[in-house]
């Protein structure tokens, strides 16, 4: 159990906490589109799930790395959690209005996220949204700066990372994902000192 909060720890005091500004902007655009109830695949710590649930709505969180769902639970026991995987999660066709993807697809293959994708359409009602939370190929000059200080946290997020996050910028990062994989734009919040864009987004 030691490892487990060791591992959460470090991810709530590095990650979390230069993600805390985005996290309040995800929850306030969730509000701002009734998205509940919500899933948020690939929970991490739990944080995002937490900002969530004190506006008395409802969320679950999931994610396939036990230590932290161990943590995120241990943290916030009044939120569902759930160790699963995104390509096989464990809820009822058409059950959600909402779910996000927050920073969790990037790192995966073209395969994986095609799956995730997939299996979320499942999951959600027909008029449901995904607010999607990732990597823009810089557009600007401050965008650049921010992806000069990305690069350097994604190099060391290991070597599979790394390659993955390239190839996603390089096929055209968020915005080109959301568009070859029929998806529309419904709400777009872009953040430049991240390279990153907060998307809400539905099948067409």
């Amino acid at each position: 159990m030691r490892k487990v909060y060791i591992d959460g720890l470090l991810y709530d005091s590095i990650l979390e906490t230069l993600l805390k500004g985005l996290k309040k902007r995800v929850t306030e655009i969730i509000l701002k589109h009734g998205l509940f109830p919500v899933l948020d695949i690939c929970c991490g710590t739990g944080m995002q799930c937490r900002r969530i649930w004190r506006t008395e709505q409802d969320i679950y969180g999931l994610d396939r790395d036990l230590r932290m769902i161990q943590y995120a639970a241990s943290k916030y026991p009044e939120i569902p959690f759930l160790c699963a995987d995104a390509v096989l999660i464990p809820f009822r066709n058409s059950c959600l209005n909402g779910a996000i993807f927050s920073y969790s697809l990037h790192d995966k293959s073209p395969e994986m996220r095609t799956k995730m994708l997939e299996e979320t359409k499942r999951i959600l009602k027909p008029d449901g949204k995904i607010v999607f939370v990732d990597f823009e190929k810089p557009w600007s000059r401050q965008s650049r700066l921010g992806g000069f200080f990305t690069w350097g946290i994604e190099r060391m997020a290991g070597k599979e990372h790394y390659s993955n996050g390239r190839h996603f910028l390089e096929q055209g990062g968020l915005r080109a994902f959301i568009k070859q994989n029929g998806l529309v734009e419904v709400d777009r919040h872009d953040v430049e000192l991240a390279h990153t864009s907060i998307v809400v987004a539905q099948f067409s």
